[in-house]
């Protein structure tokens, strides 16, 4: 059943602009626009979620605290220049908040995000998460990502998820398209608690869930990207997530079942991924070498060590066959999955 929407009128473009969407795309029906607190009180039996804006005169603590002990929720929608608004909502306690300069998808996401209709999700998976992660600069997370998913698609059902919210590569990696994307998917699971066959598309022999390049668009809320994992681990036997550049306390990381650290084989990429090493929060890494002058070096061996306190796992030679396979959109190349054989076998 959609969620049912009463909207507090504004003269702002975000009300207007969410209910003509919501009337196109019926992704949320609109049961009510009101002009006057008590339209909302009496017609709350038919009302999930109420959207209110902050410039609003009578949007105000007190009403929103009435809202919510009558079982609704509130998104508190704010004029992004007004901070007094912004602060208002926020110490009322709406459920979220966030600047009426959204994109209505994003509008819509937390609409589903604070529904009580929203679908439970299947915590019981016993599927396993790996997540790929590097320092800043660029060292490859996306191409090893890539490697481990398809290594471990040759014996289990695997996904590959893009979580990387700077950049997130896998798409263009993989020459698939923008959408669906891991907020369509995202959206499919807060509704119905599972993943949708829909929001997941294939390269080979492993299915993926693409990043989202959404413009203006905010990332995924914590929670969502856990009920995603979940879900993930339900239908899949392997989850091969790429973080990307994240933050090395990032949830995802600390409840991976193994983490591979990617580091730049050079002086800089080293030092980088030892400074990461100092603030890790997640199982011990499996520390992979990238880009690496011959495979084996030994003095990039030893540096690594000294620097990280980390023995590397699996050194990646540079070789045009690797960057050529990227550019191609082509399967990973030979020489960056036969190294990777091991930890992929152990996913």
């Amino acid at each position: 059943m959609s969620v049912r929407v009463a909207t507090v009128l504004s003269a702002r473009d975000w009300e207007p602009g969410l209910v003509s969407y919501a009337r196109e795309t019926a992704e949320v029906l609109i049961v009510l626009r009101a002009f006057q607190p008590h339209e909302i009180e009496q017609n709350a039996e038919d009302i999930d979620v109420v959207v209110a804006g902050g410039e609003v005169s009578w949007v105000t603590p007190v009403q929103i605290a009435a809202w919510q002990r009558a079982g609704l929720g509130v998104l508190g929608v704010h004029p992004e220049e007004d901070g007094p608004a912004a602060s208002m909502l926020r110490a009322a306690g709406v459920d979220e908040l966030i600047p009426d300069t959204a994109d209505v998808r994003t509008i819509i996401t937390a609409i589903r995000f604070i529904s009580p209709e929203s679908g439970p999700v299947d915590r019981t998976g016993t599927g396993t998460v790996t997540a790929v992660i590097g320092p800043r600069g660029a060292p490859g997370t996306t191409e090893i990502a890539v490697g481990l998913a398809w290594e471990a698609g040759r014996r289990s059902k695997t996904l590959l998820l893009d979580l990387d919210v700077e950049a997130p590569a896998v798409a263009i990696r993989l020459g698939l398209p923008p959408r669906p994307d891991i907020t369509d998917a995202a959206d499919h699971v807060r509704s119905t608690g599972a993943i949708a066959a829909g929001a997941v598309q294939k390269f080979g022999r492993i299915s993926v869930i693409t990043g989202s390049h959404r413009i203006g668009e905010a990332p995924l809320r914590p929670a969502m990207v856990d009920d995603l994992v979940d879900a993930a681990t339900v239908t899949f036997d392997r989850v091969v997530v790429d973080l990307g550049t994240a933050e090395p306390d990032h949830p995802v990381l600390k409840r991976s079942n193994m983490a591979v650290l990617v580091a730049d084989a050079s002086a800089v990429g080293i030092v980088r991924a030892a400074h990461l090493v100092t603030m890790w929060s997640g199982p011990p890494p499996t520390l992979v070498l990238n880009r690496a002058a011959r495979r084996g070096d030994p003095d990039v061996i030893a540096a690594a060590r000294e620097w990280t306190g980390i023995e590397p796992t699996v050194v990646i030679p540079e070789r045009p066959s690797i960057r050529a396979a990227s550019l191609a959109a082509r399967r990973p190349d030979s020489r960056l999955r036969r190294p990777l054989t091991p930890i992929g076998t152990a996913l």
